[in-house]
């Protein structure tokens, strides 16, 4: 009775079927998303598996280059030996053909174990006029499936355009 005066009032409630399908497409997106990420960045990092500081806190900045295209930034915070942060965006620092800001800024959760990356933020903000860390406070914030999936889905599109036209590890 609860469920169907809940749907009375509120008409807009997702149901199982829908939720379980929208879960579906969801995992898809950061099992792929996690596939394209390690291709282009951590396959190119060496592997830190025999590092003894494996396990602790670091944070390193790695660069995507094209010759006719902007550089990519790529930072990357080891929490733990399974969970990283990421960010990723064109580098402001260099300035190539009209590019003199960072026009998007992605961060992500990398599951190591899980072979999984979420995004989390998408921002049109630097990442140091932001916050005094480069883990956003939306991390925090608990998103709806729907806009994981848009985040998600356009992480993939700019990762496949990335590999696409030939970005290279530096």
């Amino acid at each position: 009775m609860k469920d169907y005066l809940k749907s009375e009032h509120n008409p807009r409630l997702i149901s199982n079927q829908d939720i379980a399908t929208l879960s579906s497409i969801n995992n898809h997106l950061t099992e792929e998303n996690f596939v394209l990420f390690k291709k282009l960045i951590l396959d190119s990092i060496i592997d830190d598996n025999e590092s003894p500081d494996k396990d602790k806190y670091t944070v390193s900045t790695y660069r995507l280059t094209n010759s006719n295209m902007p550089p990519i930034e790529v930072c990357i915070e080891n929490l733990s030996k399974f969970t990283k942060h990421a960010y990723m965006c064109i580098d402001p620092l260099r300035r190539t053909g009209n590019v003199h800001f960072r026009p998007y800024t992605f961060r992500t959760k990398i599951y190591m174990d899980a072979k999984l990356i979420e995004v989390y933020d998408l921002t049109e903000e630097s990442v140091s006029n932001k916050l005094e860390s480069g883990i956003s406070k939306r991390l925090l914030k608990k998103s709806g499936i729907n806009q994981k999936i848009i985040l998600s889905t356009i992480f993939n599109h700019w990762l496949k355009e990335l590999i696409s036209v030939n970005y290279k590890f530096s």
